[in-house]
Parts: C-alpha cells; sequence; structure tokens
C-alpha cells in the first residue's frame, strides 16, 4: 500500500512559514521592485588566545591591579588615541566582568617603562599591573572590514615578574550580499565596530584571567589522540 504523495499546496505552505520564521528574527527592507534586503547582525570572527605564560596556581585571595594605557606599535596616525581607546573598552570590559574586586586605569599621558609602571602600580596600593600592545588596527566603520590584533601581559608588583602573557586577534566582515530567490541578505555592521571586536577579545582574555584570579583553574587541554592500533596479522589496509 502507497503512502499518498504531498499535496504541492502544503509543501508551499512548509516553504512560506520557514521563510517568514527566519525573516521575523532579522530585519527586513521589504521592495516591490526588486529583492527585498534582510540584514543579519555581523559577528566577530576569532580563535582562542594564544597563551604564552600563565601562573602554574591561583593566588589566595584575589588580586587587584591597574591597567595603563596600550601602546600602538602600528604606524599610523592618532598612535597614541586609537591606543588608549582599545585599553578604555578592555578596562571596561574587565570591570563588567569583575576580572579583579579593584581595578584601576592610570591614563598616563606619558608612555611609561614596565619598571615605572610596575613602581606607580605599587604606590597605587594594587597587587597587579596589566599593560598591553596593539600590533595591528584596521578601523573600517560601518562600511569596511575591522580588524585587532593585541597582547595583554600582567605583572606581579610585588617582584616585577610576569604572570600572564597572551595575544588574541579578531575582526568583524562587511561581508558581500547574498542573493536569494527571494530576498539578498547583508551583514549589519555595529555603530562602533572597533569597540565590537575590542571587548570581545577582552571578554575571551578576561575569562581565564578570572578563573585564576578566584581559584578556579581551568583543567589542562586534552592529550593528543593515541595513534590508531596496527591491523590484525594477515589483513592489509
Amino acid at each position: 500500500m502507497s503512502a499518498n504523495p504531498m499535496n504541492p499546496k502544503a509543501g508551499f505552505a512548509v516553504i512560506f512559514l520557514s521563510l517568514a520564521l527566519f525573516l521575523a528574527s532579522c530585519s527586513t527592507e521589504p521592495r516591490l521592485t526588486s529583492l527585498s534586503i534582510v540584514s543579519v547582525d555581523a559577528w566577530v570572527k576569532r580563535n582562542n588566545p594564544d597563551v604564552y605564560v600563565e601562573p602554574l596556581s591561583a593566588p589566595t585571595t584575589p588580586m587587584t591591579a591597574m591597567i595603563v594605557p596600550f601602546q600602538l606599535t602600528q604606524n599610523i596616525n592618532y598612535m597614541k588615541l586609537l591606543g588608549d581607546q582599545v585599553t578604555k573598552y578592555v578596562w571596561q570590559t574587565w570591570t563588567r566582568d569583575r576580572v579583579f574586586p579593584k581595578f584601576l586605569f592610570e591614563q598616563a599621558q606619558v608612555p611609561m617603562s614596565t619598571p615605572q609602571a610596575v613602581a606607580l602600580a605599587r604606590k597605587r596600593g594594587v597587587d597587579l599591573l596589566v599593560t598591553g600592545n596593539v600590533s595591528y588596527l584596521l578601523a573600517g566603520g560601518t562600511r569596511g572590514d575591522t580588524s585587532i590584533s593585541l597582547s595583554i601581559d600582567i605583572f606581579d608588583v610585588a617582584t616585577g615578574e610576569r604572570l600572564w602573557s597572551m595575544a588574541h586577534g579578531g575582526r568583524i566582515e562587511t561581508g558581500q550580499t547574498r542573493d536569494y530567490i527571494f530576498f539578498a541578505k547583508q551583514n549589519r555592521m555595529p555603530e562602533d565596530p572597533v569597540y565590537a571586536v575590542a571587548t570581545v577579545l577582552a571578554a575571551d582574555m578576561g575569562g581565564m584571567v578570572t578563573n585564576w584570579n578566584y581559584g578556579h583553574k581551568p583543567p589542562p587541554p586534552a592529550a593528543p589522540n593515541p595513534p590508531p592500533p596496527p591491523p590484525a596479522p594477515g589483513r592489509s589496509l
């Protein structure tokens, strides 16, 4: 006994319902003479942070910190302004996420060496110093791609020892408009792409420091997969 074939009208109804649910999650710009535009929020593309130095154990009590303006090593206009801007975004993100119970922002007008910054942090009465470098910054605004690469170092102000050293990078792309049968999809850029990228990178790196600072040591990475077993005697691959 064969099943009855699906009614073509029912099939079109399913397709129309699926399309309606998709469009409901996005903003649309309906048009009568051309394809409707569906705008989807662009997201920050990145990998996991690279960690070069990290502590072997967590502190007995959560530690306080001070951050100084990051140095922008790329030779572009408004180097100090952009470096200060990225630093502010990192400070705001780590303050929001409570990475440290007390987190000061020292807005120094003159760049300081690491020993000078460590001495100033010790004078401010905090436990740690946060420094950083922005090695690459491309600000494309709302019509171009934006990309940031930065590194962060954290020092113990009592000993001057480097406790953390890590690097991260990410980008947000305008992308190309993709045409479909009933509509065209395009990325919707945030009003401040530099803020969007910097805060995501800061949250990624800050999560690891938060776990350490409050005693939640993450487990070590899994060991590499073991090699496959040898073939049974008398059998070939």
